[in-house]
């Protein structure tokens, strides 16, 4: 696994059945606009190994019961997240009060999947910490929505003085509008706005570079 503490850690956030497919309970209205995108910065992580922290979604049944239209709950197939945004080395860390969760988490698994009850992914005190705390070169943003958790989630990495990138085009929105506002609020506050694109190029000349030299000194040490 990387050094985390070298490298970029993707910020996975609500790439679910029901936000990104057609029949899903709540598909976000560029759904298909942005699928591509997100499988190509899921495929960069495979190859070049980067860290990914992912968050989902969590209604329980008797906290929706009654509610029309309710996304996400647990044990439908719409609060599973999409095939490949799941890597083969994950961990899923259950949600509770407790602040008890490895720095290192990273080190060990190239994924780690948090579950979120609300809009504020930094609701959950595991993941609040691993936010607040972990080691990252920066953190990249995509996933659902645009309006609302992603935008929290960047204003809350920027409030903790973490370099952050959002991935504006493998980002999801309900409202067109409201998205776009978003991201003038983030840009605004300086955050980095890059399609997918451009990340994939400069991180895979990054990684490329990084691979040579890995194995330039292993041919040294040999």
């Amino acid at each position: 696994m990387v050094n985390v503490r070298k490298h970029d850690v993707f910020v996975d956030v609500c790439t679910q059945r029901d936000y990104l497919l057609a029949e899903g309970a709540r598909p976000a209205v560029n759904s298909a606009a942005i699928v591509p995108n997100l499988k190509r910065l899921v495929a960069l992580a495979r190859w070049g190994g980067v860290p990914v922290l992912s968050c989902v979604d969590a209604q329980r049944p008797d906290d929706v019961r009654g509610l029309p239209n309710p996304q996400c709950v647990i044990g439908t197939p719409g609060q599973q997240k999409l095939g490949f945004t799941l890597l083969p080395n994950r961990v899923q860390i259950n949600s509770d009060n407790c602040l008890c969760v490895s720095l290192e988490v990273l080190q060990q698994h190239q994924q780690a999947i948090l579950a979120k009850e609300h809009r504020d992914p930094f609701t959950n005190p595991k993941l609040d910490r691993l936010l607040t705390e972990m080691p990252g070169r920066r953190f990249v943003v995509f996933g659902v929505s645009l309006e609302s958790s992603i935008r929290l989630l960047t204003l809350g990495l920027m409030l903790r003085h973490r370099p952050v990138t959002v991935v504006y085009d493998a980002c999801g929105f309900w409202d067109e509008g409201e998205g776009t506002m978003a991201l003038r609020q983030l840009a605004a506050k300086g955050c980095e706005l890059l399609t997918t694109a451009e990340l994939v190029a400069s991180m895979a000349e990054q990684l490329r570079r990084h691979s040579k030299r890995h194995l330039f000194r292993r041919r040294s040490v040999a």
